[in-house]
């Protein structure tokens, strides 16, 4: 729609350029879709128009008067319509600006949660193991401790065993002294 407005005025302009005290018989308008979306030279056309117009007021052509009256209606509603579509361009870039920066706040958020998740796993599963280790530990300590006392009682009952073999070897050398 913009592009179309834009048309009519450029070839509104050419029109009424062209036009100097001749007559509008025969006269085609064609639209083109060449135009620019930029506002300084929307500005220009509009201006342009309006020199136009008081060109065509001062040559007393009423054609050529409506014509121009045309395109310069033309030209100041493309401007506006150029205006208005930066304005609206702006805000909605504005406010995707703001999607966007709320959308990486919460990607951070999310991310920040995330980690901390994760490290509080981490530091679970630390404890956990530093448990496991801890009880490993003190069950072989255990177990070495139980081990060492039974061969501590295997190591005395042996040993008696062995005073009382000695004892009696020594009681049984001494009859068969006093035997002989």
């Amino acid at each position: 729609m913009k592009k179309i407005i834009l048309s009519l005025a450029v070839v509104a302009l050419m029109f009424t350029t062209s036009c100097k005290n001749e007559t509008t018989e025969g006269a085609k308008t064609e639209m083109t879709t060449e135009g620019s979306e930029n506002l300084a030279e929307l500005e220009a056309a509009y201006n342009d128009a309006v020199v136009k117009l008081e060109e065509a007021k001062k040559s007393g052509d009423i054609e050529a008067e409506k014509l121009a009256q045309e395109a310069v209606d033309q030209a100041k509603a493309s401007w506006e319509a150029a205006a208005n579509s930066t304005i609206e361009v702006n805000s909605d870039l504005q406010e995707g600006l703001e999607e966007t920066k709320s959308d990486l706040k919460e990607a951070k958020e999310n991310a920040e949660a995330q980690i901390d998740k994760s490290a509080s796993e981490a530091k679970e599963a630390i404890n956990t193991a530093k448990n496991d280790a801890v009880n490993s530990a003190n069950i072989a300590k255990d177990n070495a401790v139980e081990s060492a006392k039974k061969a501590k009682a295997d190591a005395e009952a042996a040993a008696a065993k062995a005073k009382e073999d000695v004892k009696k070897g020594y009681n049984n050398s001494l009859e068969k002294m006093k035997v002989n």
